[in-house]
């Protein structure tokens, strides 16, 4: 009986991390569930590399039907210098049904906490392209590009092949801080992105021709 009842507590305590991440470090590995999930999410905003790579690995290996993990995997790997495995991840994340909007979202508020702005903005366009979680999104895309290097990111995907970028521009506008929007779309047009420049002068008042 105390054998059960140590599992049954245990198991209580890995379900109360979902909600108190502070108690994920308490929960042993054979019973992390959402403990593992929280100890991974928490390694990665912590930027420890090698503890959010080692955390992301066990995760997949302990549970690894859930897409949402293989993506947290894939920006620990894009965080500790491992290109080809975060690829593989998102890839093998892709078909296991992680394409459905709330996953994205997810995956891109881990990728922009993780600093890892490729990835975040892959995400993020992933849900314009659907036009899934408008509102969302566009608060993601706002807070990625208040960085250089989330400025960076987005203004390459507004100027790679697409469909989204053009309906995008004014929700994006509207949640975004003015200078850091125009600052993304001035370098998108450097980088060779074709937007209509009537809708480009109206909402940053850049140039263009």
């Amino acid at each position: 009986m105390a054998a059960l009842a140590g599992i049954v507590m245990l198991a209580q305590l890995d379900r109360s991390a979902r909600f108190a991440p502070q108690l994920a470090p308490l929960v042993p590995q054979a019973f992390s569930g959402f403990a593992a999930e929280e100890r991974t999410r928490l390694a990665i905003a912590a930027r420890d590399e090698d503890r959010a790579l080692a955390e992301a690995k066990a995760l997949v290996r302990s549970r690894p039907v859930a897409g949402e993990h293989l993506a947290q995997l894939a920006v620990a790997a894009a965080l500790a210098g491992e290109p080809e495995l975060s690829a593989s991840a998102l890839e093998a994340a892709s078909v296991r049904g992680w394409r459905e909007p709330l996953s994205q979202f997810a995956a891109a508020r881990i990728a922009i906490a993780a600093g890892a702005p490729d990835i975040a903005a892959q995400r993020i366009v992933a849900l314009l392209s659907t036009g899934q979680l408008p509102e969302e999104t566009a608060a993601l895309f706002a807070a990625h590009i208040r960085t250089p290097e989330g400025r960076e990111a987005m203004a390459r995907r507004y100027a790679a092949f697409g469909r989204w970028q053009v309906n995008s521009l004014s929700p994006l506008a509207s949640a975004s801080d003015a200078n850091d929007f125009a600052a993304t779309i001035a370098l998108a047009l450097e980088l060779g992105a074709e937007l209509p420049c009537d809708r480009v002068k109206r909402l940053t008042a850049i140039a263009c021709s």
